[in-house]
């Protein structure tokens, strides 16, 4: 017998998928793209509407010379831009300065624009690199096909990407514009 996990929240309805980071669907606008310097998947960050899909894309050949795409996608409210960069300064606080206890892995689950959000920490995060996951309990990972099954959607960076690769900066910029309304 398999443990069936349900979700704790109401389950949004999905967006609609992007198959392919360089062919957005109507009325999706990319925001912002980078390429993560652990896997060299190029990240976009795409608005639909008044929601933000954060798209993973990478590409190979396999053994026998095939080529293969992948392009994972995230959904989360565009509050989660402002929200991101605010949780993490708070989740990496020491409990001192009235942070997590230590040792923490997780933070509470917050609401953001109707949806429930958390940060995680990443123990392998790309290449032996800790990092951070945004996990949206809200929406059902589009990698689980059993109906009756929930897993959440989620995107992980690792800290080297967050930090000196400039993801943490490129975010806040877009949590600022959304915040003035630019977005």
């Amino acid at each position: 017998m398999s443990w069936i996990q349900k979700p704790e929240y109401p389950v949004k309805e999905q967006l609609p998928r992007i198959e392919h980071h360089e062919k957005l669907p109507d009325g999706a606008v990319e925001l912002a793209r980078t390429t993560d310097p652990n896997e060299g998947d190029t990240v976009v960050f795409v608005r639909q509407g008044k929601f933000l899909s954060v798209l993973e894309a990478d590409s190979w050949l396999l053994k026998d010379g095939t080529p293969h795409y992948r392009c994972s996608q995230a959904d989360f409210p565009l509050g989660v831009l402002p929200w991101f960069a605010d949780a993490l300064t708070e989740f990496r606080k020491p409990p001192a300065q009235g942070g997590l206890h230590a040792g923490a892995m997780t933070s509470a689950d917050e609401d953001v624009e109707g949806e429930m959000l958390c940060i995680e920490r990443a123990m392998n995060a790309g290449r032996g690199v800790g990092g951070y996951t945004i996990v949206n309990w809200s929406r059902k990972s589009r990698l689980v096909s059993r109906a009756e099954h929930f897993s959440p959607q989620q995107v992980t960076f690792a800290d080297n990407f967050l930090y000196d690769a400039g993801l943490l900066d490129l975010i806040q910029d877009l949590g600022e514009e959304y915040r003035r309304g630019e977005l």
